[in-house]
This record gives C-alpha cells, sequence and structure tokens, in this order.
C-alpha cells in the first residue's frame, strides 16, 4: 500500500516525526504517525501512517501524502 502512495514521488531524502497518536477505534484502537517527508520528487510533504498492532508487530493499514 505505502509503495503505492509513495513510489510517485521517489526514493525518501529525510523523514523527521511530527507527532505520534492512539485513536480509539474499533476493536484495538489504532496508531497514527505523521512525518514531515522530504521525498526526490517532493519537499516538505506530510506522511500520515495509520498502523494496527498484529501480534508482537506493527502493520501499515493506511498512508496519505499531502
Amino acid at each position: 500500500m505505502a509503495r503505492q502512495v509513495q513510489g510517485p514521488m521517489g526514493a525518501v531524502k529525510s523523514r523527521v516525526l511530527l507527532s505520534e497518536e492512539t485513536v480509539p477505534a474499533p476493536p484495538y484502537g489504532y496508531q497514527m504517525v505523521k512525518f514531515r517527508t522530504d521525498y526526490a520528487n517532493k519537499t516538505g510533504a506530510i506522511e500520515t501512517l495509520s498502523l494496527v498492532r498484529e501480534g508482537g508487530s506493527w502493520r501499515v493499514v493506511g498512508v496519505t501524502v499531502e
């Protein structure tokens, strides 16, 4: 999923964490993480990832880039 959204912007040059938020949603909630990301073809993008905890690891379930 992430590759489809981020692919046209090229390689990541830098990524800085802006915020992290726990969102209560059924069944277990999810984590929303925002970054300011510089891509090869777009600088200063705001990248938002939605993650769910599955077993002992995190899985990306949503990606937006503004």
